[in-house]
């Protein structure tokens, strides 16, 4: 779950952390007294639970009331990355004398925690990265190392700044390396940490995704969470399928993680591109399975369809079931293969065989069912 940015600070004002003044507001008539109170200069921000806004245009600095109203009453209610923007952030303008990028992430490659710093940071930080792989600072942290700043400190001390207190630094790392062990983030990433003309190090904007695994130590983020699902999450959560939307142009339902990543590298390798990743997990039923294919053909991208299922303690005639029933409510001609295997497989054929747009595989291997599909869509 990503949070929301202005919940997210809250949340690092608690480990010490210096934010600027703002609030939120929920009409332009609201940004503009926030901005009135801040003094005019201020930044327009849509609160949306992801990253990226500011390149979206989601991210309006303004040098008056009246443009703060503006900023607001653009963005409230439109569409942007996939979200609605609801309500907006309004802050007051910091002025930086330097930039820098500052993140905790969880290493699932090496079970670590990994801090990251580079002092050309900005919205940018990628670029010089690439060009200099001494921009930006890496250090592991051990799960549930303590972590003291006099340790960071010796660690930063390496870096030829300067016109920076590296000491201050090293606090900063240390709250948020504290804040995202506290919260099982899986990313707490500040970018600008801005240098302030007095010294200070202010958190100008962050991004904090919280492992969904660990959301029921936080009760504190339930109603955040059902706020940053999208409509298919919350129906794929109904259905109890793990759903994860992608922007390619085929569906995929598959019985098992395992098994729905294979289909999904296959499809690459054919030049195909996956619209969406959902595992039925064990429970399939006629419901779910109907469920799960009406919302992956809701996707307004989807050319065609792949379902690969097996049938261990699925059984597989409803699934069969759960394909037909949707396709009285599906329109089009989109193509369907399915390649079902296991528990009730011949009873599944002959319920599938007939059913428009429905093409049976009736091999072990996806990469027949990924060539017929190839061969559908041209």
């Amino acid at each position: 779950m990503i949070v929301t940015e202005n919940y997210a600070k809250r949340i690092l004002q608690q480990y010490g952390l210096r934010v600027p003044r703002g609030a939120v507001a929920r009409s332009a008539k609201e940004a503009a007294a926030v901005a009135r109170r801040l003094g005019d200069a201020c930044v327009v921000k849509a609160s949306v639970p992801t990253g990226g806004r500011g390149k979206a245009g989601g991210v309006r600095v303004c040098s008056s009331v009246d443009q703060a109203y503006d900023a607001a009453r653009s963005l409230l209610g439109r569409g942007l990355l996939g979200h609605v923007v609801s309500e907006v952030l309004v802050e007051e303008a910091v002025p930086s004398a330097r930039e820098i990028y500052a993140a905790v992430v969880n290493n699932a490659a090496t079970c670590t925690i990994d801090l990251i710093v580079s002092f050309a940071g900005g919205v940018e930080v990628e670029a010089p990265s690439q060009s200099d792989e001494s921009a930006v600072w890496r250090t592991m942290v051990e799960p549930g190392d303590v972590l003291p700043v006099h340790r960071v400190r010796r660690w930063l001390n390496q870096a030829d700044v300067t016109d920076l207190d590296l000491a201050g630094l090293a606090f900063v790392l240390v709250a948020l390396y504290r804040a995202a062990a506290d919260l099982d983030a899986i990313l707490l990433e500040v970018n600008p940490l801005a240098l302030t003309e007095d010294g200070s190090l202010v958190v100008l904007d962050c991004k904090l995704e919280v492992d969904d695994s660990g959301l029921a130590r936080h009760p504190e983020l339930s109603e955040l969470y059902q706020q940053s699902l999208s409509d298919r999450e919350k129906r794929a959560k109904e259905l109890g399928v793990s759903f994860v939307h992608l922007e390619g142009e085929i569906a995929v339902i598959t019985s098992g993680a395992g098994l729905g990543m294979a289909t999904m590298d296959l499809l690459r390798l054919a030049g195909l591109s996956p619209a969406n990743f959902l595992d039925t997990g064990g429970g399939v039923s006629e419901a779910q399975v109907k469920g799960a294919l009406e919302l992956v053909m809701a996707l307004p991208q989807v050319k065609a369809v792949i379902v690969n299922l097996y049938g261990g303690i699925n059984r597989m005639l409803e699934a069969a079931s759960g394909i037909g029933a949707a396709l009285e409510n599906i329109e089009g001609e989109r193509p369907i293969v399915v390649k079902i295997l296991g528990n009730q497989q011949e009873e599944a054929w002959a319920a599938l065989e007939g059913l428009p747009n429905i093409h049976v595989i009736r091999v072990v291997q996806t990469e027949v069912a990924v060539e017929k599909l190839a061969q559908l869509v041209g």
